[in-house]
């Protein structure tokens, strides 16, 4: 038997065993000359920019990456953040079910703000991730999928390109150009409809496109409404939180081209959402807060837009091969309310009333400049990548409260032992420049790629009156900090035939500490804690090790393998400090050292012509190396198989199986262990003409009661709510695309 042919059994064996290999992106044509020009694209040959910010195919990248396109995104039917993820080996999303919807991306067990988003190489603004725990919750869900047009991952440390926070990842968007559109049957104007359905949460998308061209401009229009509501669990003896929500995002874009080497771009793009929820999971009696809560009712609103200029010269100016030159403004805007009735623990009727405004504002003003250079160097190949970052960006995060007793009408500013409005956190200007080198350099089937970039990161506050007042007895004063950092990186690449190669990768990463847990200072006289700030926090670091084998073949086949070890240091978190008399002082401090290792496959068997056998494994492991504990956001392992038929054009259908183990490795053992799981889904799908496209499917069709251990990090296995973190059960999703 070949080489080829064993590892070709081996990865038909594992896939349909369920203990390995799911979908990656569908194939696209190679950025660079293929050196089998006759060979079928594989899903190796999809291309990526994020991850060494040059174009190129997945399998000239040393490291793993992930391309999902718009057909994955309709064939899967994707509405959220959470299909985005459902086959992705190694990356998650977090839920909070009680109110505030879908978190952030989870690489590798790594989350929260220490992943970078990017829309079109703009920056999505974060969230403080002090407030992961607050009733109101923490999202970054501010980009809709109707208007993307690849989504890369790209998955440990990347800040040598990145910067500050790009510690675990990098997920970045790119938007669609008008060009996207006006190919189709090779006219000047194009317009389209689309409708999609989920019921998983009996959410209802419509959209319209237009693209327009006038000699050498293009225009182009995206319009997307979404309806929904409450997410419809699977077998639960609780019924959901009662929501509705409506969300509204637009997209334009302007591209000019002066010349046939200059291009200039103009962006505009404005996203809202609005979520009303009867909060059932916050009634009862709570002895932590010394009252009953009757009944409470909240509306969250989500905002975010963006304006870019970007122009790119694709042609030398003197050693300058390529220059692009970006500038942008972002802002988002959240607001949580929430209205409570209340009383005395165990009474009968409610004596107050309690309304709170939660407010989170960012504005983002930054400015990239990237240029390519190619070369020779001791008669080697050279690219050259390097380049200018600066990003400006002020946050505020104020909070009012008021509580008016029912039987005099008096109202107060003073509840729960706070006073408002306040603000835990005072507001911020952090100003980050970078400057970044990368060059890849190629020596017969060996290329090397160092690189490596240096950040100043300043952080200043501006405490106000507000800030003060939730402080209390603190009497630290914020301090301005100013960090330095250098985050290289090494990537080797070795190509041992036409078909096989390997590669390896060293890249570290770091993230300045951020605006809310140097200078966090609050004071909770009715609960008897405190959280103290601290100017001497270090910036988290990590090292990681990535080492790797893949293949492709000419029918279309393709695996990836690939094992990683990163190490963290330095991991901010909150931990008791001291006593103030009845008082418990918490500060943010940095800790000591976690790992995290583990190992993913992937692999696309294309055994007969318009069949394919897909799927993934991923299995990690982390460990707080101080405590010997394990690392609750690392996902229990996973596997999946995908059997295709037809993925190009006309009808198309598929079969998925998904098996998720049992999430054991939980730091305490009264947290909740989430169990093992097994799913189905089907989805089919038409094409008619390239003028009508059709896509349906049935997921969890066995109706699979699970959870997403994400969800659940830190939630006692003795919660009477857990089955409100219970995953959808059986439902349906379609999408129709009319296109003229």
């Amino acid at each position: 038997m070949t080489t080829r042919s064993l590892l070709l059994s081996l990865l038909a064996t594992t896939a349909l065993s369920g203990v390995a290999l799911a979908q990656t992106p569908p194939a696209q044509p190679s950025a660079q000359p293929s050196t089998t020009p006759q060979a079928q694209p594989t899903q190796l040959d999809a291309v990526t920019t994020a991850a060494t910010r040059t174009k190129r195919p997945i399998d000239e990248v040393p490291g793993t990456v992930s391309v999902i396109t718009t057909q994955d995104i309709d064939r899967d039917n994707m509405q959220d953040i959470r299909d985005v993820v459902r086959n992705e080996p190694g990356v998650s999303v977090g839920n909070q079910p009680a109110r505030g919807g879908f978190t952030n991306y989870v690489i590798r067990g790594i989350g929260g703000n220490r992943v970078v988003i990017m829309s079109d190489g703009v920056r999505v603004p974060d969230f403080p991730g002090s407030n992961a725990g607050s009733p109101t919750g923490f999202t970054r869900d501010l980009v809709d999928l109707e208007s993307v047009k690849q989504i890369e991952i790209v998955r440990g440390p990347a800040s040598a390109l990145y910067g500050s926070d790009a510690l675990g990842g990098v997920v970045a968007y790119t938007t669609k150009d008008p060009s996207d559109y006006l190919v189709f049957g090779g006219k000047n104007v194009f317009a389209s409809v689309k409708a999609a359905y989920s019921g998983a949460d009996n959410s209802f998308a419509e959209t319209g496109t237009a693209a327009v061209r006038a000699g050498n401009i293009e225009f182009l229009g995206i319009y997307t409404r979404r309806d929904g509501g409450s997410m419809q669990l699977a077998n639960s003896a609780l019924a959901p939180n009662p929501e509705s929500w409506g969300e509204n995002n637009f997209l334009g874009k302007l591209v000019w081209r002066p010349t046939e080497n200059d291009t200039i771009r103009l962006v505009g793009e404005y996203y809202n959402r609005t979520q009303n929820t009867e909060v059932l999971s916050n009634m009862g009696d709570f002895p932590s807060l010394v009252a009953k809560i009757y009944d409470e009712w909240a509306r969250d609103y989500s905002k975010r837009s963006r304006v870019s200029a970007q122009w790119v010269h694709d042609a030398p100016v003197g050693f300058v091969d390529r220059i692009d030159l970006m500038a942008y403004f972002t802002q988002s805007i959240r607001q949580e309310d929430t209205f409570q009735l209340r009383g005395p623990n165990n009474g009968w009727t409610p004596s107050n009333y309690r309304f709170a405004s939660y407010w989170f504002t960012q504005n983002i003003y930054g400015a990239e400049l990237q240029l390519n250079t190619n070369t020779k160097l001791l008669d080697l190949a050279n690219t050259f990548t390097y380049g200018l970052s600066f990003n400006y960006t002020t946050t505020s995060r104020p909070r009012n409260r008021q509580q008016v007793t029912m039987a005099t009408g008096i109202s107060t500013q003073t509840s729960g032992g706070e006073t408002f409005p306040n603000k835990n956190f005072p507001d911020t200007n952090t100003m980050q420049i970078g400057a970044y080198l990368q060059d890849e350099i190629t020596a017969g089937r060996l290329t090397i790629t160092p690189a490596v970039r240096v950040d100043y990161y300043n952080l200043n506050p501006n405490p106000d009156a507000d800030f003060w007042r939730s402080s209390g007895a603190v009497n630290l004063l914020p301090t301005q900090s100013t960090y330095w950092s250098a985050s290289p990186k090494l990537g080797l690449l070795y190509r041992l035939t036409d078909e096989y190669s390997g590669f390896f990768q060293y890249a570290r990463g770091f993230r300045a500490p951020p605006y809310d847990n140097a200078n966090f200072a609050f004071t909770n006289t009715t609960s008897f804690y405190q959280i103290l700030p601290n100017a001497n926090l270090k910036p988290e670091t990590a090292d990681s090790f990535e080492v790797g084998a893949r293949a492709k073949y000419k029918d279309g086949s393709s695996w990836q393998l690939s094992g990683f070890y990163n190490l963290y240091t330095n991991f901010i978190d909150t931990v008791v400090v001291g006593m103030a008399g009845p008082i418990t002082q918490f500060q943010y401090v940095n800790l000591g050292r976690v790992n995290i290792w583990g190992v993913e496959a992937r692999g696309d068997w294309r055994f007969m012509p318009n069949w394919a056998l897909m799927g993934y494994f991923a299995y990690a492991k982390g460990t707080d190396q101080a405590t010997g504990l394990p690392i609750d956001s690392v996902d229990p392992w996973k596997g999946s198989a995908r059997l295709r038929y037809g993925y190009q054009q006309g009808f198309g259908a598929q079969l998925i199986s998904t098996v998720v183990g049992a999430h054991d490795q939980v730091s305490n053992p009264t947290y909740f262990q989430t169990p093992g799981y097994f799913t189905l889904d089907a989805t089919v799908g038409y094409a008619f003409e390239e003028r009508v496209k059709l896509n349906v499917g049935a997921f969890n069709i066995t109706n699979a009661k699970y959870w997403n251990s994400q969800d659940v990090i830190g939630v006692a296995a003795t919660n009477t709510q857990l089955d409100r973190y219970v995953q959808p059960g059986r439902y349906f999703g379609a999408n129709l695309t009319v296109k003229w």
